[in-house]
């Protein structure tokens, strides 16, 4: 990130938190000064500063001489997240009973720029990707809840998504060419469903569908399992059907819900991605 910006709302300090609280992953559980500073793009002080910080806050802590390390209390910042989305309140019980009937891993997954992100995952076997779980993030290109997520943006947003978002094959089988993607969104938004296959991983297929409120899309519901054929109609006729009545019931608890926490937002020219509504609207949880 750049070390500074000029708009008077913009507090550094905070963005600066952020981007290091967001370097630390799966591959770097642990980082020096130096590694914190390249993949932030801070200087060293400011990486320092920023570290000490999150150790006097309880966020982070020293591994060794040279290391830091997040602590627990990171969760707490996803959790309030969580807590406050409505589909939270209804997506355990679902998910579990879908789980149950297909025997298969189900996800929920909502949009956060030009990713996805797992707001919801119970797996049913550890044999698929152990490391995707909830707050895992995937290009929306090549996942079928991504496509799904896709489908709900307007001609003009999808154009600038495709445009600009860098399409890089993760398997043989992924597809980066904008034309057969826009040609495949628009297909996703006809059948009310997306499928992919072997396009995130080798070997992993997976099937999706929308989930609204009150009319907007806000999030995909997603099955995925390690495949041994890639035949579309089998999946569909195995899968669909369930899976579009579970997003009914989630939709439907969405839409009597008497808190929403969905709101419409205007569009921020820094961050292009926000969640389309139908009809073009962004939307975006609200603070509680």
């Amino acid at each position: 990130m750049a070390e500074s910006r000029q708009e008077d709302y913009f507090i550094n300090g905070l963005a600066k938190g952020l981007a290091i609280i967001q370097a630390f992953n799966n591959e770097a559980r642990a980082l020096t000064l130096a590694e914190a500073a390249y993949r932030t793009g801070l200087s060293r002080a400011a990486a320092r500063r920023v570290l000490l910080t999150l150790v006097e806050l309880g966020f982070a802590a020293r591994c060794g001489d040279r290391h830091f390390a997040l602590t627990p209390r990171v969760l707490s910042l996803g959790y309030a997240y969580l807590s406050s989305m409505p589909l939270w309140r209804f997506a355990e019980p679902v998910l579990e009973a879908l789980v149950e009937e297909l025997r298969q891993t189900c996800s929920i997954a909502a949009l956060d720029g030009t990713e996805l992100v797992y707001v919801a995952r119970i797996p049913l076997h550890r044999t698929l990707n152990q490391g995707l779980s909830i707050g895992s993030r995937i290009p929306l290109y090549c996942h079928s809840a991504g496509r799904v997520l896709l489908s709900g943006f307007t001609p003009e947003q999808l154009e600038s998504y495709l445009q600009t978002a860098e399409l890089r094959p993760l398997t043989a089988r992924t597809v980066t060419e904008r034309t057969a993607l826009r040609d495949i969104i628009q297909e996703v938004r006809r059948r009310g469903y997306a499928w992919s296959c072997g396009e995130v991983e080798d070997h992993t297929t997976g099937l999706s569908v929308p989930i609204f409120q009150h009319g907007r899309l806000i999030a995909a519901l997603n099955v995925s399992r390690m495949h041994s054929a890639d035949d579309e109609s089998l999946w569909c006729g195995s899968y669909l059907q369930s899976l579009r009545r579970a997003a009914g019931r989630l939709t439907a608890a969405l839409s009597v819900d008497h808190n929403p926490r969905i709101v419409r937002m205007e569009r921020s020219p820094d961050c292009p991605a926000t969640l389309p509504a139908t009809g073009g609207e962004p939307c975006l949880p609200a603070k509680p």
